[in-house]
């Protein structure tokens, strides 16, 4: 399957797909460690108690910013009413992934919207032995197994940590 507007250093490189899902991320070596296994982590959107996952219905122009390895995506989705613009890049010195969302609420009522992310790790390309569990340190879900660790971590302008979550 294709893959669209890779991000990476040289050492972590994520890829998504056409529906703006991560569907690779090597580590450390680009191209031999596959932690998802081309399996999907999901992304989507809770409002007006709906949940809507990144998918056919949502309108996405997927690019980067100019002159840079920094994506540049349009989501939007009418029936829900909403507007997305995500920022993904890898810093180039740590093997960071940090993705930025804007949220634009199109309707004239003011809404509460949630955002979800679903991760379907499999550490050293397998799914044996994968282990994840909530950090209450670090408000952080990190998965690992044997030397490989991923955190996972979540802010918004009022604060950062994880706030729902299931293993």
């Amino acid at each position: 399957m294709p893959r669209d507007i890779p991000v990476g250093n040289g050492n972590l490189l994520i890829n998504f797909d056409s529906d703006y899902q991560i569907r690779d991320v090597y580590f450390p070596f680009v191209g031999q460690e596959n932690h998802s296994k081309g399996a999907p982590f999901r992304f989507g959107v809770w409002v007006d108690e709906r949940c809507s996952w990144m998918g056919p219905e949502w309108e996405k122009d997927l690019r980067y910013h100019d002159d840079s390895l920094t994506t540049n995506v349009y989501l939007k989705n009418e029936v829900l009413g909403l507007e997305l613009n995500c920022t993904d890049v890898v810093d180039i010195d740590s093997n960071t992934f940090i993705r930025k969302i804007k949220v634009t609420n199109l309707k004239d009522e003011e809404r509460q919207v949630r955002l979800f992310f679903s991760h379907d790790f499999h550490l050293y390309g397998n799914d044996i032995g994968d282990t994840a569990y909530f950090d209450p340190r670090t408000d952080s879900i990190i998965h690992y197994k044997a030397n490989r660790y991923f955190l996972i971590n979540c802010c918004t302008s009022e604060k950062c940590g994880v706030d729902h979550y299931a293993c």
